[in-house]
């Protein structure tokens, strides 16, 4: 089965590692359709020059190599907007100065005051409970957010806050409880024609994101765009857990994939 990754970092991404041409040679080793590099573009750090400069050499390489490659891989010129709701404004700078293949939307830190710094470097043992619900509920009010106001193609990660909060600091969270706002959430996603993203970056650890029971919720209320992204940040990492997450999306009743191109969505079975 060839899979499409819609979701790969670079050296471009302040925490990737090699080129895209060397993404190229790893998925044209193990056999994908192709991939999409998406390389970082978060908001809140919009008033640094090489924020911006990172994202200009990530496109113009991306598009290199995928001339490059054209007849062998279908390689995608992407950009993950972490917080657009930060400054809407910068987001809108940077989708209109390139001609983007796909826009993934994602959330990596959240607007509660001296909490507003990405939240893979915030220490949680110490949080209480009732901070937790505080810092999750922002999160997904941020990401509701996203989706009424802000342009993007891909719904990203959706529960990844639990990825620290549950899986680092190992706390105890009951997800079903934000079932509510998850599933207002999705609603948006879908009136929208917004991809959800199904991401296997956390498969080995037996943490998909978002979980089964979020992807029957999603299919319960007509949900049917899917991608999946491995969200590697490194060529040797680029199709971790695909050939896993693949087979849950089987087992869950969907039969095809997307990825995009100039935007538009094109659908591949699986």
């Amino acid at each position: 089965m060839k899979l499409f990754n819609c979701h790969s970092h670079t050296l471009f991404s302040h925490d990737g590692k090699g080129t895209p041409e060397e993404n190229c040679i790893t998925a044209e080793k193990r056999g994908l359709i192709g991939f999409a590099v998406t390389d970082h573009l978060d908001t809140e750090y919009s008033a640094d020059p090489s924020v911006f400069d990172g994202i200009e050499k990530s496109f113009y390489e991306t598009k290199r190599c995928r001339e490059k490659y054209k007849n062998r891989l279908i390689v995608a010129c992407g950009v993950e907007i972490g917080e657009a709701v930060y400054d809407p404004a910068f987001a809108k700078r940077v989708i209109d100065s390139f001609s983007w293949d796909v826009i993934l939307g994602s959330v990596h830190a959240v607007r509660i005051k001296n909490l507003d710094i990405p939240f893979s470097i915030i220490d949680f043992s110490s949080f209480t409970d009732e901070e937790l619900h505080r810092y999750i509920t922002q999160y997904f009010f941020d990401m509701n957010e996203m989706l009424d106001t802000q342009d993007f193609d891909i719904l990203c990660h959706l529960t990844v806050v639990l990825r620290y909060i549950v899986y680092k600091y190992r706390k105890t969270i009951d997800i079903s409880y934000y079932y509510p706002v998850i599933t207002e959430i999705l609603k948006k996603a879908i009136k929208r024609d917004i991809a959800l993203e199904i991401n296997t970056s956390g498969m080995a650890e037996g943490n998909l994101m978002p979980d089964r029971d979020i992807l029957r919720l999603y299919k319960s209320l007509g949900g049917k765009r899917l991608t999946i992204g491995s969200d590697s940040h490194s060529p040797e990492h680029l199709t971790n857990g695909l050939s896993e997450g693949v087979k849950i999306i089987k087992a869950e009743g969907f039969d095809t994939l997307t990825y995009y191109l100039e935007r538009k969505p094109a659908e591949y079975r699986i």
